[in-house]
């Protein structure tokens, strides 16, 4: 069993320690130690406090106050870190207001500058832990719920993007055209293709005018005057009768 407990012991001070028994095993002392023992006692138990005795702390009360002072939570959730420092302050006999001191040094500083926003602080170590474990699950459940609200804010911005994008008309450009326009008449003969002015029918033209002349209202007489460019009628034709 000894041999099989140091076949475990392979590197640094466990080696070490491993090949310094077995040397020690070929002494008169380990004769009388391990294999002369009283009836009852068990070797190995022997070989497990000398091991203690070589990795053991010998200065147990300096080394809990090294760790206490010195324990950051970092990383760590608020839960781990109490269960952490609980352990550390009870290998000591601090009193409550350094234990407080010491777990405030120990926060993290935003964890720290919300404890020190509550209007009344606590003074006994174990309401400082309950306080501590509250306000960084608030901080915590208050961090979650922001980003689901903005995963769905996110989501919803983007359907209702695609949904403006999709119910929004397509503008199609209409290019008005205009009718043709008609072609020109002559006022005189009735006839198109060419305008009052260029008329070659100048009896059809005479007949024409005193025509439209006796039948027109004061307002079409008076467009009749204007329309006609180059006539050679100077004052308002008579009345004639159609014979």
């Amino acid at each position: 069993k000894i041999m099989w407990i140091l076949s475990y012991m392979q590197t640094g001070m466990a080696q070490r320690f491993r090949d310094s028994f077995l040397t020690y095993m070929n002494s008169n002392e380990y004769q009388t130690e391990f294999i002369q023992v009283a009836p009852g006692v068990d070797a190995t138990e022997i070989l497990y406090q000398n091991i203690y005795q070589a990795f053991s702390d010998p200065n147990k009360q300096a080394t809990a106050i090294l760790e206490l002072t010195t324990m950051k939570q970092g990383t760590k959730l608020v839960e781990e870190h109490v269960q952490l420092f609980k352990q550390a302050y009870s290998r000591l006999g601090y009193q409550e207001t350094m234990g407080i001191h010491e777990l405030k040094r120990s926060l993290n500083t935003p964890l720290l500058d919300k404890c020190m926003m509550v209007p009344k602080l606590p003074n006994i170590l174990d309401k400082w832990y309950e306080l501590v474990i509250r306000l960084d699950r608030q901080w915590r459940q208050a961090v979650a719920k922001r980003k689901i609200f903005a995963t769905h804010s996110g989501k919803a911005e983007g359907g209702s993007s695609n949904t403006t994008r999709q119910n929004q008309p397509q503008h199609t450009t209409q290019t008005t055209t205009r009718p043709p326009a008609p072609p020109a008449r002559c006022y005189n003969c009735g006839q198109p293709g060419h305008f009052t002015r260029n008329c070659t029918q100048p009896h059809h033209q005479q007949m024409r005018l005193v025509e439209m002349w006796n039948v027109g209202s004061k307002e079409d007489r008076a467009k009749l005057r204007r329309m006609i460019e180059g006539s050679t009628v100077e004052a308002a034709p008579e009345e004639v009768t159609t014979r």
